[in-house]
């Protein structure tokens, strides 16, 4: 777990006449790093210029008076991602550690793109007249109040957003149904012969049939013979059937392909439609 010191400063400016009296001033402090693909817990120590442990066990959001980690953009200067720390306690009377923390989980660097940015941490507190109002804490005791984070990816498998098919055109021949979809990359070279695909069938007053195709090849233009039926789970056969479906039905199938396909059609008389499918792969 990466610990970084906060301090609870008030701005003083001291001078000196004779020889420097900076023992305890802090020259430097840590790059944080957070990771895709995990989640990233970090810890805060609150310190005061002396280098010791302040006492934080009252600041808490039932209090009113708690922590908060601001992560910020550096090229747009925006704040991507707020985060309310909780305090760590250390199971005496009085917390002396003066540790406070949070969880940066997966689904929160989603959507943040891989480079550095800032954080800070601010104190939020309320008057006398319950009115909140922000304080700021302190990077090191030369007051600076921001530090730096780098987002790496890489190192853990990461969450591949899926892929949306909702345009379905007539089909050339009888290889397939009446309606087609577009050719999908499986992604061959990441799989394994027991890659796992998984899609959700959005059905609107459906009744059909509905089948999962693949194809091995790699040629722009395919014959409509390059592409075979791939039996989903749980099902005897390649053709998945509906009987007045409005709802989301999942399907799994494994395999390695080069791209793949969805075709459907209704029953006689049957005017619902497949509106779109999620892939995943």
């Amino acid at each position: 777990m990466q610990t970084v010191s906060r301090y609870l400063l008030d701005q003083l400016v001291i001078a000196y006449i004779n020889g420097y009296h900076g023992r305890n001033s802090k020259v430097y402090d840590r790059r944080l790093t957070l990771h895709r693909g995990v989640n990233n817990p970090i810890t805060f120590t609150f310190k005061n210029e002396d280098q010791k442990a302040q006492d934080v066990s009252s600041r808490t959001v039932a209090s009113g008076n708690y922590f908060e980690l601001n992560i910020v953009d550096t090229e747009s200067k925006k704040s991507v991602l707020t985060k309310t720390l909780s305090i760590l306690d250390d199971g005496s009377t009085i917390s002396t550690k003066g540790q406070a923390t949070c969880t940066i989980t997966e689904g929160d660097l989603l959507p943040l793109d891989a480079k550095f940015y800032t954080f800070a941490i601010r104190e939020r507190k309320v008057d006398d007249n319950g009115s909140p109002y922000r304080v700021v804490t302190y990077s090191d005791t030369g007051y600076a109040a921001a530090g730096t984070i780098e987002l790496l990816d890489g190192a853990y498998p990461e969450f591949v957003t899926s892929t949306e098919v909702s345009s379905f055109t007539a089909t050339p021949d009888n290889k397939s149904l009446a309606k087609l979809s577009s050719e999908i990359p499986a992604r061959p070279g990441i799989n394994n012969n027991k890659a796992l695909h998984t899609i959700a069938v959005y059905t609107k007053n459906f009744s059909g049939a509905f089948k999962v195709q693949g194809t091995m090849s790699t040629a722009a233009n395919k014959n409509e013979d390059d592409w075979f039926n791939i039996i989903t789970d749980g099902e005897p056969s390649a053709t998945n059937t509906f009987t007045n479906s409005t709802t989301v039905t999942t399907f799994n199938f494994t395999g390695v392909f080069q791209y793949v396909r969805f075709t459907w059609d209704n029953d006689a008389g049957n005017t619902g439609l497949i509106d779109k499918i999620l892939y995943r792969q």
